[in-house]
């Protein structure tokens, strides 16, 4: 298959929402999305460490010392301003994020429709036990990629909810990814 370069026309544009806790395999399955073929990835966890430096552990460090509400303004207007370019440049994107607050991404989705696209959902609903070895695992190859257990929790706990946002979407407009 050519590259986009290679070709120079861009695919049909679309954005692929992935919906699921930390170490759930968001990010392993973002990367079946190839820039060469036109995707932009747009993930919080990349954004933090860019953000951020060295590791991002200085993000809930910067939280933790009483800039929370400030350090995720600043994190979330980066995604948004970087959804909005590339979605203006005719890219597609893959945002591999948490996704379980639809309050924190509404602004995201305003973009997206904005630009005449709805978002493709793909739902990770991994084991608690699996989600807790997994991110043990990241801890060891990277230090910076281990979540704290207490957003861990959090997150699993609004993912679980039966009132979670996710589950008012349509049947049609969810796919759900299984564990791997």
């Amino acid at each position: 298959m050519s590259s986009i370069v290679e070709s120079g026309r861009m695919p049909r544009q679309r954005v692929v929402g992935l919906i699921g806790c930390p170490g759930a395999g968001k990010t392993t399955y973002a990367r079946r999305f190839d820039p060469r073929e036109g995707w932009i990835h747009l993930t919080l966890d990349d954004m933090r460490q860019a953000l951020w430096p060295p590791d991002r552990q200085m993000y809930w460090e910067v939280r933790r010392r009483g800039y929370d509400d400030e350090a995720k303004a600043v994190l979330h207007r980066v995604k948004e301003v970087a959804l909005q370019a590339a979605l203006a440049q005719g890219f597609s994107v893959v945002m591999a994020d948490t996704h379980l607050t639809r309050e924190v991404f509404a602004r995201e989705l305003a973009i997206v429709e904005a630009h005449g696209l709805a978002v493709e959902w793909k739902l990770f609903d991994v084991p608690w036990e699996v989600l807790v070895a997994r991110n043990e695992a990241r801890g060891l190859l990277d230090p910076a990629h281990r979540q704290p257990e207490a957003v861990l929790r959090l997150t699993y706990d609004v993912f679980r909810a039966s009132d979670a946002w996710w589950r008012m979407l349509p049947p049609e407009q969810i796919e759900i990814i299984p564990a791997f």
